[in-house]
């Protein structure tokens, strides 16, 4: 499959929408958590282009080069979710017809699904650090571009959200409940911290 980040958005457009179980939900989260990036870096950088030698420049700097990493690495985590989807669906479709079969394919799915989870996890990690640097540059960029960090922040929300869902789902299918219990848990404080950020 080509990496998301290769193809046009239109052809992202079009994988999102074809009859397949992926890419979904959790590629989608992730290039929206981009688009939120790349809206903080925009802002960020007109800010310093407009006031090279602001108090805020440092600040200004810092982020912009943040959110260009942040931004490549959500555009891999897309790409990353669509492969453990694939590989979910792949183990369910595993062979189930006597005790031992139904064994492998039941350690499969859970293997299968606790990636799943872990790739919507990082992706609400950068999507609740993106709001965070946006909510940090609050007062301190270009007062014309206060809109655009605003609709950053919503979309940081949105994606944010939209990533928990994708790690909760997967949470049943795996069988060590250390395991779920610390997804869970780890899920509550990013979605906990995004929702501070995110607050009007």
């Amino acid at each position: 499959m080509t990496s998301f980040a290769k193809q046009t958005l239109a052809d992202f457009l079009t994988a999102l929408a074809a009859p397949t179980p992926a890419p979904g939900g959790g590629a989608a989260a992730a290039v929206s958590g981009a688009a939120a990036a790349a809206l903080v870096e925009m802002v960020a950088g007109l800010s310093l282009k407009k006031s090279p030698e602001s108090a805020d420049a440092a600040l200004q700097q810092r982020t912009a080069a943040q959110m260009s990493a942040v931004r490549a690495e959500l555009l891999k985590c897309a790409d990353e979710d669509a492969a453990a989807y694939d590989a979910f669906i792949q183990a369910m479709r595993l062979p189930k017809i006597d005790e031992s079969e139904r064994e492998e394919r039941s350690r499969a799915m859970s293997a299968a699904a606790e990636r799943a989870a872990e790739i919507p996890l990082q992706t609400l990690r950068a999507i609740t650090s993106i709001a965070e640097a946006a909510r940090l540059l609050t007062g301190r960029s270009l007062v014309s571009a206060a809109s655009d960090l605003e609709v950053a922040l919503r979309f940081a929300r949105a994606a944010g959200l939209s990533a928990a869902e994708n790690i909760e789902v997967n949470l049943p299918f795996i069988d060590n409940p250390e395991t779920r219990a610390t997804l869970s848990n780890q899920t509550a404080a990013s979605v906990a911290a995004l929702e501070r950020s995110t607050q009007s």
